[in-house]
């Protein structure tokens, strides 16, 4: 049996000689002692060897975490990118071991006897794959919006370190330009940011020539808002609040509300569809974007331990129609609750109060997108659907 990265190698190098496989020999991808795991110099920690980096100069291994990383686009053998890091031992820059070994500065090809020696290489024989991490459930109707700020808050300033005026990644590049195509042309008229965080959008509309409120529960993600509303005026009124209950603001005052990404993080979503209702104008609209997934979703890699975009083989999720709360995580994020409800949930909540559906689209890859991002995430943004945008009408 051959190693699984050896054979993906061979498959785009004939002259690339494939290892036979000795770790997770049980799993679909078996790995040669090249392709397993090293153990970093610095925090002693194993780890796949695309997060792994050597410094010929301490001849030490570090990990990702050791100092900046960048990801580096550009074919080679069967891989789309690699990483590169800022070394906190001489102060260069070293690519990560599968791209080291392309170029013919893996350790085990500088130091001779280190692969005899299988020196830096983990002990582990497998890939522990059981039980499932999975983050617990907990009881919807014991939670408050306090419960939800502090979760979010405790994100906030991680949250927006990620973030430029346009937002993220996904946002920029996939969500944002359709959320805007259904808002139409704002000038001059009165939006509310249902759930506007740290005020990106509330911020791209009040430019567009929108005259803005917003509400955030979040109080950590509502002052970071306020802190770029004094830094840059816009006139914007951001508030502080949960949006299933603003009894200070008027009814039918909005000719438009958005709600980006904001539903399903709401505990009383169907009193924050009412209250949406009672402050739009009759005929107003009300737009709104949704993740797509469960609380329970997850990247399906044959390597589990592979930070590759390109290891993904499939998106796994579970549970659709059933209803819970719970915590989700990913990268550095603290876990933060959340609530999982079926599409038609929100549906039904909107025509209980008179926000007639008129237009519901999934967004995909702007044209942007496809151009400036890396290839393995425009390859990645194939797989799986990643949310829906809708669009209702107060009648």
């Amino acid at each position: 049996m051959n190693c699984y990265y050896c054979d993906r190698i061979n498959l785009a190098d004939p002259d690339y000689a494939a290892r036979a496989a000795e770790f997770d020999l049980g799993s679909e991808a078996p790995r040669c002692a090249r392709h397993w795991r090293y153990r970093c110099d610095r925090c002693g920690e194993p780890g796949h060897f695309s997060d792994r980096f050597y410094c010929p100069k301490a001849k030490r291994v570090c990990c990702k975490d050791s100092g900046v990383v960048t990801l580096q686009t550009g074919a080679f053998w069967s891989f789309l990118d690699w990483w590169t890091l800022a070394c906190p031992e001489c102060g260069g820059t070293h690519p990560s071991l599968e791209r080291a070994e392309f170029e013919q500065v893996h350790p085990w090809q500088l130091v001779p006897g280190a692969e005899q020696q299988r020196r830096w290489l983990s002990s582990e024989t497998h890939l522990v794959r059981y039980p499932p991490v999975r983050f617990p459930v907990v009881e919807a109707l014991q939670l408050t919006d306090a419960d939800i700020d502090v979760t979010w808050s405790n994100n906030a300033d991680l949250w927006n370190a990620g973030y430029d005026e346009r937002g993220d990644s996904n946002r920029r590049y996939s969500s944002d330009e359709l959320l805007l195509d259904f808002l139409g042309d704002v000038r001059g008229r009165r939006i509310l940011d249902a759930g506007s965080g740290t005020g990106y959008l509330a911020r791209l509309l009040a430019r567009a020539g929108a005259q803005v409120t917003a509400v955030e529960n979040a109080r950590r993600f509502h002052e970071i808002a306020l802190e770029y509303e004094q830094t840059t005026p816009l006139g914007i009124d951001f508030r502080h609040g949960s949006i299933s209950s603003m009894p200070g603001l008027d009814a039918s005052v909005f000719d438009a509300v958005v709600a980006n990404y904001v539903l399903m993080d709401v505990r009383e979503y169907e009193g924050a569809m009412a209250e949406i209702a009672r402050v739009l104008k009759p005929g107003g609209r009300f737009v709104f974007s949704l993740v797509h997934n469960t609380i329970d979703f997850q990247w399906d890699r044959s390597a589990t331990d592979s930070p590759r975009k390109d290891d993904r083989v499939g998106w796994r999720d579970s549970g659709y129609f059933i209803r819970r709360a719970g915590y989700i995580q990913w990268g550095a994020f603290e876990p933060f609750l959340t609530f999982h409800r079926p599409l038609r949930d929100y549906l039904a909540a909107c025509k209980t109060v008179g926000l007639e559906l008129r237009d519901l689209d999934e967004p995909y890859l702007t044209e942007e997108g496809q151009r400036v991002l890396p290839p393995s995430e425009v390859e990645s943004a194939q797989q799986a659907p990643i949310s829906y945008v809708l669009r209702c009408e107060r009648v």
